[in-house]
């Protein structure tokens, strides 16, 4: 059997579990920049971010430094401090608050002191952010998290290259970069507040429990969003592998999101929740309170335990499902899914239902051993529910968009024998402008697989029992 995916975590397991990590040794480390001192362009808050992302980052057992209003010679001293202070395995968080200036398509991070006559003095009159991701990278780290809270109001638009915002970064295996705005745009410093827009929610979301790294920023996403009406979409590039909880507990219930942003529904829901729970025998509570918690090997473990003396235990069949959709092992999924199907389950997958003009919102898919199931979690959408005959699925299969968007293609005959056409991103997918206006959906690394693994499951319930 393939090795279960290891779940990263940024805290230590509960008394009483043990994890194959190797994080319990790792030390999580950081450092916390702001620079609100500048001369010409001062800002408010920058300051004040930096020591609240500290002190909240302290409380989740991290060694912080912090620094504020630095010069380029003191930055790049405290860069190379704390580079070299990380070791091979570490959890490393990089943040920075204060001015960015974006040149020739890369980012550099704004020192107190700067005072560049032109692009070709601005560009040794700042610090290269994605210097400090190959230097963290190049240490070893294993999980990086970099957070640029850097796009405020942008003075700097002298010149023709000199963007209004930051540019897009890559990242790195183990890497996510997190930015307080879309690429190109620029971010609300939020003078009425002691803290920046981004920050703020940041800080809220840092507090919660429960949340995956993913689930913390795109909480943070949805509330920049909603706050600013839109104005301020925060942005992140991740590569990291597996589930990063910053924070232990039960995740606490969102609210439902403002009908303005038809995303956020989809970010924040915990992929615990997109394969529909079913009732459960007393003998897997405890399987399905580990899946809960995030102890998906315990989960599994229970499962096949049932599944050896009743290999067509629906619950089992079910939780087993959900434990390596949750590790993200398609290759074991997809059998394991069609079979719960055979024995009489229900899946139901939380997707991103595509509309050319408009992006994508929240959907649900649903299908079962003798039909399929389409339904709007908007009420805009223009696509009236469907509930048709398994035999009404004329195919399904991932395919990509010349824009490179990756979307699961579901054909269907609906009550009418009409075909309906539907294209599904992956729930935590994002949205951008494309040059001509339209959104575009950008998908995380994961999404090729899952849509090929959910396409999977559709075409393998109509082959014979």
């Amino acid at each position: 059997m393939r090795p279960l995916l290891p779940i990263l975590c940024l805290a230590l397991a509960a008394a009483g579990q043990e994890r194959d990590l190797g994080y319990e040794k790792a030390q999580k480390i950081a450092f916390v920049v702001g620079n609100s001192a500048y001369p010409k362009w001062p800002l408010r808050n920058p300051a004040n971010d930096a020591r609240s992302v500290a002190q909240s980052l302290t409380e989740l057992g991290f060694r912080t430094e912090t620094a504020i209003d630095l010069s380029l010679p003191n930055l790049d001293r405290a860069i190379s401090k704390f580079v070299g202070q990380v070791k091979a395995g570490d959890v490393a968080m990089f943040y920075y608050a204060g001015h960015g200036i974006q040149i020739e398509g890369e980012n550099y991070l704004v020192p107190v002191d700067f005072n560049a006559k032109d692009e070709t003095d601005a560009k040794y009159a700042a610090y290269s952010a994605s210097r400090v991701q190959e230097r963290l990278e190049k240490a070893g780290a294993r999980v990086i998290l970099v957070v640029l809270d850097a796009c405020r109001n942008n003075p700097f638009q002298s010149t023709r290259s000199a963007g209004g915002g930051l540019a897009a970064m890559g990242s790195g295996k183990g890497t996510l970069i997190a930015f307080a705005t879309a690429p190109g745009k620029t971010a609300d410093d939020n003078p009425n507040g002691s803290n920046g827009l981004f920050t703020s929610h940041l800080i809220t979301a840092l507090r919660e429990p429960g949340l995956s790294l993913d689930q913390v920023f795109n909480r943070v996403r949805e509330r920049v969003y909603t706050d600013s009406k839109g104005r301020q979409v925060p942005w992140t590039v991740s590569s990291v592998i597996g589930d990063v909880y910053l924070r232990p507990g039960a995740a606490a219930t969102m609210s439902p999101p403002a009908p303005a942003n038809p995303l956020a529904r989809i970010s924040s829901t915990p992929v615990a929740e997109r394969i529909a729970p079913v009732q459960r025998t007393a003998d897997l509570s405890g399987g399905t309170a580990a899946l809960e918690r995030g102890d998906f090997q315990t989960a599994i473990q229970q499962a096949q335990d049932v599944l050896r003396g009743d290999p067509q235990n629906k619950d089992a069949l079910h939780l087993l499902t959900s434990g390596y959709y949750r590790t993200q092992q398609w290759n074991l999924f997809v059998p394991t899914a069609k079979q719960a199907l055979r024995a009489g389950d229900t899946l139901q997958f939380l997707l991103g239902h595509h509309h050319t003009l408009t992006g994508i919102h929240a959907a649900v898919l649903t299908v079962t051993r003798e039909k399929v199931e389409f339904k709007s979690l908007q009420g805009q959408c223009n696509q009236p529910p469907v509930s048709v005959p398994l035999k009404s699925l004329q195919n399904a299969q991932a395919v990509t968009s010349q824009q490179g968007e990756i979307f699961l293609n579901v054909k269907l005959l609906d009550e009418k024998s009409k075909q309906r056409n539907f294209n599904f991103a992956d729930a935590d997918s994002t949205v951008s402008q494309n040059s001509s206006g339209l959104p575009q959906v950008i998908s995380p690394p994961k999404a090729a697989q899952l849509l090929q693994s959910i396409a999977a499951v559709l075409i393998g319930a109509q082959l014979p029992q």
